[in-house]
């Protein structure tokens, strides 16, 4: 029996780790906030021993971040990265690789979520769990996304699984794993759990402190002895995160409404699935799953800076009890037509989410104009040309990285003290930059237009039309070029 429960699992594994690399391969750029992690991980691969030459020591960020992803991600990644080069591949292929090995990282939890889901409330539950995930854009599109919180994710789903299994030992250690390295601000997710346990006196005082003290000494020491190697000096990064957001209250820059992560951020992300949350509240254990993600929810938006990533982990446990409503549905589908009623709506609301999964990947397909405007350069300019590329800011936002510096004998800056009135634009042979009309203006009499490239601006709607949405895209990014002196 255990036997065909797994050969009927496998399809859902298969469609989670498909539509994962779906986003990837329509959307395999990346953008600002994922900048640190993928090119540390670059720098992991190809520079190696060479920490001279690492991204962060030039562009360090507005607060330092830990290594320990990026190794982790790398050593997985590394033995098909090296084939790569030996077969010399583009080292674009090598950033789809990194991406890809985060994203089996995040599935492979999600799964072992499915698992003990599958145990606690069946295989019905557990698979409109999984079909729910796979129809969803947000957790999707993130799972590949060298993001902090995309590296917590799968070590906050383990601990989850851990605690829902009641195995205590597990989620203490990786708590304070995921909270110390990662996340500091998931001591409130997590501690929420562990406060319940201690509440419900499944867990003493006792075990909890010889835990926590020892997983909680072990992570310190591993975050300071890394990083400190990295960043050449004495730093717990978490540690000056949590001091920059919290003590210095620099989040306070970034401000949105105290419900928004309710009205805005839960709904977008969980589509149509949100509805039946109500109808999982029926079972007394989905409600003890749900008190910590909603008390989490809440705390944080005490903080005025909110994103959306920032609450990636409650996602799944949404899920989770959204999945127990639709069971309930199912379950009664013979009883009488308003089960059968509901029984469609819960189909429906699947297929409903894809196709707003759609529109957004297709939308987000058009928000890298920095990434294209990369590989424009390396298309239309012979490899054997000298060229001295400025790359501006917003390029650098948009999607590149150093993954797409693949010619080794150009030169690529990202100089941010140069801009278009200043002397030293004149030493550049090709520039990529924001196509904006009042600098390139100031170019004219060094550089012009080569190519553009055009991105998201906005979408339209026309009910005369099919489909009748459709994406409005502008010139984004331009690639200017050095004028022959005559």
């Amino acid at each position: 029996m255990a036997e065909k429960k797994n050969v009927l699992g496998l399809p859902l594994l298969l469609l989670l780790l498909a539509v994962a690399f779906l986003h990837l391969f329509i959307c395999p750029f990346t953008k600002v906030e994922e900048s640190f992690n993928l090119q540390a991980a670059h720098d992991l691969l190809y520079h190696r021993s060479h920490f001279d030459q690492y991204d962060h020591h030039e562009f360090p960020g507005v607060v330092p971040r830990t290594f320990i992803g990026p190794l982790f991600v790398s050593s997985l990644c590394s033995p098909v990265v090296l084939l790569s080069s030996l077969l010399d591949a583009p080292k674009f292929y090598a950033q789809l690789m990194v991406r890809a090995s985060l994203g089996v990282c995040v599935i492979s939890a999600l799964w072992h979520m499915q698992r003990e889901v599958r145990r606690q409330f069946g295989s019905t539950v557990a698979g409109l769990f999984c079909l729910m995930c796979a129809s969803q854009f947000h957790l999707m599109f993130y799972s590949t996304r060298t993001l902090p919180n995309v590296f917590a994710l799968p070590i906050v789903l383990i601990a989850f699984t851990s605690w829902m299994a009641q195995k205590y030992s597990r989620f203490i250690s990786l708590s304070a794993l995921v909270i110390i390295v990662f996340r500091s601000e998931l001591c409130i997710f997590l501690g929420l759990m562990l406060l319940i346990s201690l509440l419900s006196r499944k867990l003493g005082v006792l075990e909890l402190l010889y835990h926590a003290a020892l997983a909680g000494i072990l992570s310190l020491a591993l975050t300071v002895a890394v990083d400190s190697f990295f960043w050449r000096k004495l730093l717990w990064p978490e540690g000056q995160v949590l001091w920059y957001n919290t003590i210095l209250n620099k989040s306070s820059n970034w401000t949105s409404p105290f419900l928004w992560y309710f009205y805005s951020a839960v709904p977008r992300a969980l589509g149509c699935s949100l509805l039946f949350v109500p109808v999982g509240l029926l079972d007394r254990r989905a409600r003890l799953l749900l008190l910590p993600t909603v008390g989490f929810i809440l705390i944080y938006s005490l903080l005025p800076h909110k994103e959306l990533r920032f609450i990636i982990y409650t996602f799944p446990v949404l899920n989770l009890v959204a999945a127990r409503g639709c069971s309930f549905i199912l379950s009664s589908y013979q009883k009488s037509w308003m089960y059968k009623l509901g029984s469609l709506v819960v189909v429906g609301q699947l297929l409903t989410n894809a196709a707003y999964s759609s529109v957004c990947l297709y939308v987000s397909h058009h928000n890298y104009p920095g990434g294209r405007g990369m590989q424009e350069v390396h298309r239309l300019l012979p490899p054997t040309a000298d060229v001295f590329l400025h790359i501006d800011t917003f390029a650098a936002e948009t999607g590149v990285s150093r993954f797409l510096e693949q010619n080794r004998h150009w030169r690529y800056d990202k100089r941010e003290d140069v801009g278009p009135s200043s002397p030293e634009m004149q030493t550049y042979s090709h520039l990529l930059m924001e196509a904006n009309a009042t600098q390139m203006e100031l170019l004219r009499h060094t550089h012009q237009p080569l190519a553009f490239m055009d991105g998201y601006s906005g979408v339209a709607f026309n009910m005369f039309q099919f489909p009748p949405l459709s994406v409005r895209l502008e010139r984004k990014t331009v690639l200017m070029e050095r004028r022959t002196q005559v």
